[in-house]
């Protein structure tokens, strides 16, 4: 017997849209979430009737949220309906505990039924996640977006392919579902809440989108759809080309940029940058690109907790707002001997010898002294303090210990977290940088005092 026109309609568009966009390659597990409304029930039918067509085996999931009262009545409606086709199905109630925080109501239902549809894709072993989203949905979903500001990735809407996630019904109306459903006799189920127009997607679709399509455009749905559809294109055409026009480096501290090479660039691709590195939304964005364009070095501003941007020394810095080091008392150096220098994360080795280097060190992770100019006096190993001296190798002046760091443009949380060796109230070295000049070899030197870094893992911050 032929099936209904509305039927074979529904069919055959859900073909079509499973070929253009690729949803399926055939032999795959997939789990249908079905709540029991029009929209998901059609496409568990239309899907059990492809089944044979594709090599699909279907499992069936429905999440009680418990937010109405009959709302068990739903998961025995969902249970009846999978049973008659054949299908497993996996029914769970939500934990009226289990409440992710910070989350507004609708945000907190989605994540707890994504989160559920997941682990029972993990249990069956399945590839795909099909959801019951209709170009409907997608109209709405673009015009809600729109009306927030959005770029070109927010119009993009709901991806008919996220992940394992995939969204047959993304270029059927709802209309052809409620028909689809008409047809067969089918009774879904009417979550009451959908009329509620005090939920800002219902107010969307009951009360806006009507005005639009009676007063402005009768296909404003198919419209909207379609220009979603091309700025998803647009969309993935520029990050392509943003993360080939500059790729930052990643560093323990975040993520780098060099200032000139970002503003070098169309600020379509700067944004899209910044964005790449951290999902910031389009506000915090021209702040970071601001910062970028009108600060100076030691410039920051705070983004959305943890996170801080910065600017050092033609570098813009994304990433964990610096947290001030905890105080560290001075650690007694061994003379000679191995130190452990675990708030520096790193070990120090010195010695003594008698007689000159055959090859000099670099003043950074090794020096050499004079070791009697050097002293008797304890070595120590401390944290830079408010006042430091001290006078770099080659020069014939002492200069602030803060002036050197920013001549040599040394990150402010560097400096802090910076090993000074001491011997009594004098600097003998920064370590990492230089040494002090007062403390050289000369050529009167019989003695030779050697320090030298090792690094280690860890460290107290």
């Amino acid at each position: 017997m032929r099936e209904p026109r509305a039927v074979d309609g529904l069919v055959s568009r859900v073909r079509a849209t499973i070929t253009r966009r690729g949803l399926f390659k055939g032999g795959e597990t997939v789990v249908v979430a079905v709540s029991g409304g029009p929209d998901s029930l059609a496409l568990l039918h239309v899907l059990a009737r492809l089944a044979p067509e594709l090599k699909l085996m279907l499992h069936v999931a429905h999440f009680d949220h418990r937010l109405r009262d009959d709302s068990a009545s739903d998961a025995d409606f969902v249970s009846r309906t999978a049973a008659r086709l054949g299908l497993p199905v996996t029914v769970r109630a939500a934990d009226a505990t289990d409440v992710p925080r910070g989350l507004s109501p609708e945000e907190a239902a989605r994540e707890r039924r994504y989160s559920f549809l997941d682990e029972v894709a993990d249990a069956a072993g399945a590839t795909r996640i099909a959801t019951g989203h209709t170009l409907d949905d997608q109209a709405e979903t673009v015009l809600m977006r729109a009306i927030a500001g959005t770029g070109v990735g927010g119009l993009g809407g709901i991806r008919p392919v996220r992940g394992r996630i995939v969204r047959p019904l993304i270029d059927s109306r709802r209309t052809e579902t409620e028909a689809f459903c008409l047809a067969l006799r089918l009774k879904p189920r009417r979550d009451p809440t959908n009329a509620d127009t005090t939920f800002y997607r219902n107010a969307v679709r009951a009360e806006l989108l009507p005005i639009i399509v009676q007063r402005f455009n009768g296909r404003a749905v198919e419209a909207m759809a379609r220009l979603s559809d091309l700025a998803r294109d647009d969309d993935a055409l520029l990050d392509e080309i943003s993360s080939s026009a500059l790729r930052p480096e990643v560093t323990g501290a975040g993520v780098r940029f060099d200032v000139a090479a970002l503003l070098a660039l169309d600020p379509a691709i700067q944004r899209r940058a910044i964005r790449a590195a951290f999902p910031l939304d389009a506000d915090h964005t021209e702040r970071v690109l601001d910062l970028a364009r009108s600060g100076t070095s030691g410039d920051a501003i705070d983004l959305p907790s943890p996170l801080n941007a910065r600017l050092e020394y033609g570098s813009l810095i994304l990433g964990r707002a610096p947290s001030r080091p905890a105080a560290v008392s001075p650690v007694a150096l061994a003379v000679p001997g191995v130190t452990d220098l675990s708030p520096w994360s790193m070990r120090m080795r010195t010695w003594v010898e008698e007689r000159a280097p055959s090859v000099w060190p670099d003043g950074r992770r090794s020096s050499v002294f004079d070791a009697k100019l050097a002293g008797e006096e304890p070595f120590q190993v401390r944290r830079p303090r408010r006042g430091d001296r001290f006078r770099p190798h080659g020069m014939r002046t002492s200069k602030k210990l803060g002036d050197f760091f920013t001549d040599a443009k040394v990150p402010r949380m560097d400096r802090e977290r910076a090993a000074l060796v001491t011997s009594g109230d004098e600097i003998l070295w920064v370590v990492g940088h230089r040494p002090d000049d007062r403390f050289k070899v000369t050529a009167r030197t019989t003695r030779y005092l050697w320090m030298e870094v090792l690094e280690i893992e860890g460290g107290a911050d």
